[in-house]
């Protein structure tokens, strides 16, 4: 109820540093999984590929061609090679960030925890944005971070690596690729979140969308299907991002279409969270 009483002295609030409402949301969202030990061991071992990569190139550097005979781009320290290391990360980016991501708002709806946020100076903007902020940074923590020691180990290692590559325009491309690419799979993956209650049933979802539709796109490349491919979810931001990082397309369909259906998949996210969540409006 608005207090009318005069004698009421107006808050004064500390000299403090006020952060944004989404980084409250996400700071707390970020650090309450990295408790959990088996998750923390879960994120060291998708780091696993990285080392793997990283031998490799070594192997590389003293065995020559025949490294490529054996890796193919895996083993490169082109931009292609490092697009094709994202793609290795695959399983590590779906089960990780159905951990983290399926309950994200689902909690919330089924605990009726949006009437306690918004009842708070908290905008949709923030809300989803700090939900998507953590969602972002576990998907970071095993791609965009491997993926830039790799640069900087492949630098160190290589004598006759050009410097301007690896410590400028691969990193950039990288980064380029995978905020565009984070962002995208996080707003899909929090409008899973706000259409259900529960995470498990989030989990299902989520599970049948990019295992499911994998297991589509490999049937359809063993049966010369190509145009099938393009269900791929995952498949689709790695063959987007063959023009990011200058290669050869990742699957049987146009880069260019595949950078379509991802924009059509983040629209329609948007459109979801902004029907699925209400924010409620506090009169004072």
């Amino acid at each position: 109820m608005p207090v009318y009483d005069r004698g009421y002295t107006n808050w004064d609030p500390p000299n403090e540093r006020t952060w944004p409402a989404w980084w409250v949301i996400a700071k707390r969202g970020i650090a309450e999984p990295l408790k959990r030990r088996w998750l923390l061991m879960l994120v060291i071992l998708a780091w696993g590929p990285a080392f793997g990569k990283g031998v490799a190139i070594y192997f590389k550097l003293k065995a020559g061609d025949i490294a490529d005979l054996l890796g193919g781009d895996w083993v490169s320290i082109d931009p292609a090679g490092f697009l094709s290391f994202l793609e290795t990360q695959r399983f590590f980016v779906f089960a990780i960030l159905a951990i983290i991501g399926a309950g994200l708002i689902a909690t919330d709806r089924r605990d009726n925890g949006l009437s306690l946020y918004f009842s708070r100076p908290l905008g949709l903007k923030d809300y989803v944005g700090g939900k998507a902020a953590i969602i972002l940074f576990y998907y970071f923590m095993v791609t965009l971070f491997p993926a830039l020691a790799l640069c900087l180990y492949s630098y160190l290692i290589a004598p006759d690596a050009n410097s301007m590559d690896l410590l400028l325009f691969t990193p950039l491309r990288i980064l380029i690729f995978c905020t565009a690419t984070g962002l995208s799979i996080s707003l899909v993956l929090l409008a899973f979140s706000s259409l259900g209650t529960r995470s498990i049933f989030v989990m299902v979802w989520w599970t049948i969308m990019v295992m499911g539709t994998e297991v589509i796109s490999a049937f359809a490349d063993v049966f010369n299907k190509g145009g099938i491919q393009v269900v791929n979810f995952l498949g689709q931001y790695h063959n987007a991002g063959s023009l990011v990082f200058g290669s050869a397309a990742r699957l049987d369909v146009s880069p260019w279409l595949s950078l379509v259906v991802a924009l059509g998949w983040t629209a329609a996210a948007i459109a979801v969270l902004r029907w699925r969540i209400k924010p409620v409006e506090v009169v004072s």
